[in-house]
């Protein structure tokens, strides 16, 4: 895969963009990527007819949608054979099986340090942190990542688990085995992004979101050493509220706390904004926040505090 074509403009294709060595290109393109994770009922057959005409052009499929996978259609895979292409499906209901014996490897200890990465909701930044992280962790240490984002494969992650769709009973050794995969690779420090967060409606029918259940599972099953939270909230109420969750469920402690500076910057009022830039005003934001929870708070696109918030994780590595 070395030329895309992105079927929608998301958060989704926004990392792919961001953070992958991909070059998109809407005309001479190798693979086909469907960015959009959560389709409604009248999307359905527009993703399965997209899919067919990609393969019968020749092209790579690389399919996000959560509850909706190319393999379970015995004609999409017959007409991949037909035209010689590749389909992958992101969404892997049996990746526990493959991730079994490592889980089981996993009880007799995690080498690397294993930072998770929290949220307090969607949309909060949460695999944003973690790539960015990484990137300014890897000047020190030797840094894996396990992703549950369907872009992860392509944006650099070791191992990555698609929580939603593996049976509930499942997903929290799966996420370990998956640590522990990477953990064989000698890394030093193992990142593992959250999905939503704990607060989040598990009740979203139909959706497979998961909500809090799904969140719970990746904090649990990835037994933290540290944990950042990525917030979509300045409201320093609702952050406390997740970090003493948070903590409470676990015994270990939050290190740090990023925002999400595109919706924070919403919440900035005109008067606020008169006199000052969008980035002084979150500036302003972040240092109050950092007061009132004592920890470093960082917005990690912008690099607001975020060397700050590294040297953090690093002191407490150490």
């Amino acid at each position: 895969m070395k030329k895309a074509k992105l079927s929608h403009e998301n958060k989704v294709s926004s990392g792919i963009k961001r953070f992958s060595d991909l070059k998109i290109d809407d005309r001479d393109y190798d693979t086909f990527i469907w960015t959009k994770e959560i389709l409604e009922p009248e999307e359905i057959d527009i993703w399965k007819k997209t899919i067919e005409n990609e393969i019968k052009n020749g092209k790579n499929i690389y399919n996000m949608a959560r509850l909706y996978r190319a393999h379970d259609f015995a004609e999409l895979v017959e007409l991949a054979k037909k035209y010689g292409v590749n389909v992958f499906d992101c969404s892997d209901p049996n990746k526990f099986e493959k991730l079994k014996d490592y889980a089981e490897m996993g009880l007799n200890g995690i080498n690397g340090t294993v930072i998770t990465i929290m949220g307090t909701g969607r949309q909060c930044g949460k695999f944003t942190t973690s790539m960015v992280l990484k990137k300014c962790l890897e000047k020190y240490y030797n840094v894996g990542i396990v992703g549950t984002e369907p872009q992860s494969a392509i944006c650099g992650a070791d191992e990555m688990v698609i929580p939603q769709v593996i049976p509930a009973c499942h997903v929290a050794s799966t996420i370990f085995g998956a640590i522990k995969k990477v953990d064989l690779e000698n890394k030093d420090i193992i990142i593992v992004s959250g999905q939503t967060g704990i607060f989040s409606d598990p009740l979203e029918v139909g959706t497979g979101r998961g909500g809090g259940v799904i969140s719970l599972s990746i904090l649990l099953g990835s037994r933290p050493d540290f944990i950042l939270l990525a917030s979509n909230t300045a409201d320093s109420k609702e952050i406390k509220r997740n970090i003493n969750l948070v903590e409470d469920l676990t015994g270990k402690k939050v290190i740090g706390v990023t925002l999400n500076g595109k919706n924070i910057s919403t919440t900035i009022s005109d008067s606020e904004k008169q006199g000052s830039s969008n980035n002084q005003n979150l500036e302003d934001i972040i240092n109050k926040l950092n007061l009132e929870l004592g920890i470093p708070v960082a917005e990690v696109i912008k690099g607001i505090n975020l060397q700050n918030l590294v040297d953090e994780i690093v002191k407490n590595i150490k």
